[in-house]
């Protein structure tokens, strides 16, 4: 397989093309120069960002994910946890602005949606924690990985991964019984069973594929 070099942190290291960032560092013995977890793309441990050879608009990525390039410049950006809130029953959206007064913030730059890895309408997420519209903020957030980029990236210290989980979970609080129905347990049995396989290389494919399709390929 061919050999590229890339650069961790301004320090050059040699890599096959094609493996991920995560793979290039275990096999340079640098492991510990990204934070790891589940190494399938669902955690959100190996925050990075990137910076192309060729002039390419860099980025945040997944380490875990993203295929090394030759020249790549690697840079990792660990995001800190933020703490836990409490989830409350019945919010509305003053209710919100008392446990998170940064919500209205928001400056509407994009930055939070463009470092995304999962693709979630971020910043349009923000607007309707705003106007009130949780159910569709628990929908948008349902892919949600908690990598913290959103936040990362954010000028304004909007925190919209730690809104969308709290939303979703006081949402949930709110129920009096949660009812799963057979079809909807049959499609979270069937996800299950296609992301846990046993080959390591076959389930971060699968992993991709899963996240980039929102759910199993047709």
């Amino acid at each position: 397989m061919k050999k590229i070099e890339i650069k961790i942190s301004g320090k050059p290291i040699s890599a096959q093309a094609g493996e991920t960032i995560v793979h290039a560092l275990w096999a340079a013995g640098m492991a510990e120069s990204v934070q790891t977890g589940c190494a399938g793309g669902v955690c959100g441990a190996c925050t990075v960002t990137l910076r192309y050879a060729d002039g390419r608009p860099g980025g945040t990525e997944l380490a875990c994910m993203k295929p090394v390039e030759e020249g790549m410049e690697i840079f990792p950006c660990p995001v800190e946890p933020d703490k836990a809130v409490e989830p409350i029953a019945n919010i509305d959206s003053l209710t919100l602005q008392s446990v998170f007064p940064t919500v209205n913030r928001c400056t509407k730059c994009g930055s939070c949606t463009t470092a995304c890895p999962m693709s979630i309408p971020v910043m349009d997420s923000v607007m309707r924690m705003q106007e009130g519209s949780f159910d569709k903020v628990a929908e948008d957030f349902t892919t949600c990985i908690h990598c913290g980029l959103c936040r990362f990236v954010c000028e304004d210290k909007v925190k919209p991964h730690s809104m969308g989980l709290w939303i979703r979970r006081s949402l949930g609080k709110s129920q009096s019984e949660l009812k799963i129905d057979g079809e909807n347990s049959d499609r979270v049995e069937k996800e299950w069973q296609y992301l846990l396989v046993e080959g390591k290389q076959e389930r971060m494919q699968r992993a991709k594929i899963f996240r980039e399709s929102g759910g199993l390929p047709e």
